[in-house]
């Protein structure tokens, strides 16, 4: 019986294919590898930004409705723990997907939206960070930072900022948002 050319020692080693459908094969193994990774960052992106839930009113403002308030403060509790622990990809997902923190009154709301900042802040993501500080100030426009946080050289500039830009809208959305914090609180 003769062995398959492969397994004989006189047969010349095959060159690679540089072309065909290998490479083709590789190509698209590449690009679904690609297409995998897009579609997972679509979802954490969608995930983590989604609406949440969060009830409205008539003309389309958040409000609050029945909360289980202790789920609410339970919720909160963990994602501040994460944060202190270090864990800020798990607290910012644990505060933004809690049900319960997004319908809970505004202060648990506020708290919520300082910790994702600051989250997103001591993670390197600066945009995310400020967006987070605009939603917060858009819930209470004279929101300020602790003294010992307002310093803290990661988010002092991002927290500065939103709080030009939600200076600067000014006129009747800045009167319409303090009207929606008076109501929420």
């Amino acid at each position: 019986m003769q062995q398959p050319r492969h397994c004989r020692a006189d047969a010349a080693p095959k060159a690679p294919r540089t072309g065909g459908g290998h490479a083709r094969g590789g190509r698209r193994r590449l690009i679904g590898r690609w297409a995998g990774a897009g579609l997972l960052a679509a979802l954490v992106l969608v995930s983590g930004c989604a609406t949440l839930g969060i009830p409205t009113t008539a003309a389309g403002e958040p409000g609050t409705t029945q909360v289980d308030a202790a789920g609410a403060e339970r919720d909160l509790a963990a994602g501040i723990d994460l944060y202190d622990k270090g864990d800020y990809v798990s607290a910012i997902r644990t505060l933004l997907t809690s049900r319960e923190i997004w319908q809970a009154p505004m202060p648990t709301r506020v708290t919520a939206h300082k910790y994702v900042a600051f989250s997103h802040c001591l993670s390197n993501r600066p945009l995310p960070c400020k967006q987070s500080f605009s939603d917060l100030l858009q819930l209470q426009p004279d929101f300020e930072l602790a003294a010992a946080e307002s310093g803290h050289p990661l988010w002092r500039d991002a927290f500065r900022q939103a709080k030009r830009e939600a200076s600067a809208v000014g006129g009747s959305a800045s009167s319409a948002r303090q009207a929606l914090a008076q109501r929420t609180r």
